[in-house]
């Protein structure tokens, strides 16, 4: 009987979206089988694991022990990325099996600041950012930014937590609203691009090739997102902008992501951010590519390379004809 590879999507819901990823999941079950694939949705909270001194893996889902992990996962946690979640996806590495982007690489894109840190360090062209804390130095704001300038919250997706202060007084009336609702407020202002007000470009880029991109634009304001109603069309992204699509994929350890770039007059582009678990409904009707089919095309790369590790995961079962030497 040939051995059938199954994999997991790691998910749970997050409520306060206000578009479910639905799309994005339909999408990879029904993609799955033409590839020899079997999924199954798995939300990290049914999962447990136990830490013992014997170095036999132990791993249960619904409380009842696995007779068989699962050859690969894709995480699509998003933002309902918790410690726990990331414990789980680590006990699952540990095991030998592969994730499409590492527990690392998630951590990594849920941290913002850290994530424009190594950009920055490794020459990669990101905005002028401050990280702040009550009371703020608005001085330095000025000197530094200047005005407009874009506010953040340390944790935001499609679109929310950001706001755009256009005057050293609408700074000060937000910041001063934040600080008596929310001390604690974990916050950090970016240069403001005018060259990018109500528009973007989105890339998605599975084992760092860029398997689509597109130029995004808001209907109102200055946020572009697709998710919130913004209209997008197909970005011609040539061969420069692939080379440093596949250097920041490298820096950040990502195998998938949607990464976020502004136009810049000074420097062509800039890198506002990336993410780990992106969306891409929007990129598949606007330039007609088939993300999933990239997704599952790259893991089969994967676990070609990463089977012949499989065989030596005692305790679970894998039949011998597809161990590989």
């Amino acid at each position: 009987m040939a051995y059938v590879a199954k994999g997991w999507i790691l998910y749970r819901p997050d409520k306060s979206l206000l578009k479910q990823e639905s799309y994005e999941i339909d999408r990879l079950i029904e993609t799955a089988p033409r590839y020899g694939y079997e999924i199954d949705v798995v939300s990290p909270d049914e999962l447990s694991f136990v830490i013992g001194m014997d170095g036999k893996p132990d791993l249960f889902r619904k409380g009842k022990h696995l007779d068989r992990l699962p050859d690969f996962v894709i995480p699509r946690m998003g933002s309902t990325t918790s410690y726990f979640a990331l414990a789980v996806l680590r006990h699952l590495e540990k095991l030998g099996i592969y994730s499409l982007n590492s527990s690392r690489a998630i951590a990594l894109a849920q941290d913002k600041l850290l994530q424009l840190q190594i950009l920055s360090d490794a020459g990669l062209p990101v905005p002028k950012t401050i990280l702040v804390q009550f009371p703020v130095n608005i001085d330095l704001v000025e000197q530094e930014l200047g005005f407009p300038v874009v506010v953040k919250t340390r944790v935001g997706t499609q679109g929310s937590g950001v706001h755009l202060c256009d005057t050293r007084q609408a700074l000060h009336d937000l910041l001063q609203f934040v600080e008596a609702n929310n001390p604690d407020a974990e916050l950090f202002l970016q240069q403001f691009l005018p060259e990018s007000r109500g528009r973007d470009v989105r890339v998605l880029s599975v084992g760092g090739l860029i398997v689509g991109a597109m130029e995004r634009k808001a209907s109102e304001g200055f946020k572009s997102n697709y998710s919130q109603g913004g209209s997008a069309i197909p970005f011609d992204y040539g061969p420069k902008n692939q080379l440093a699509v596949a250097d920041t994929m490298k820096v950040l350890g990502m195998d998938m992501a949607g990464l976020d770039y502004l136009y810049d007059d000074e420097v062509g582009m800039r890198i506002l951010e990336v993410n780990s678990s992106p969306g891409f409904e929007g990129l598949e009707k606007t330039c007609g590519v088939d993300v999933a089919a990239a997704v599952f095309r790259f893991i089969d790369v994967k676990l070609k390379i990463s089977n012949k590790h499989k065989a030596r995961i005692m305790g679970w079962s894998r039949p011998a004809e597809c161990a590989e030497e």
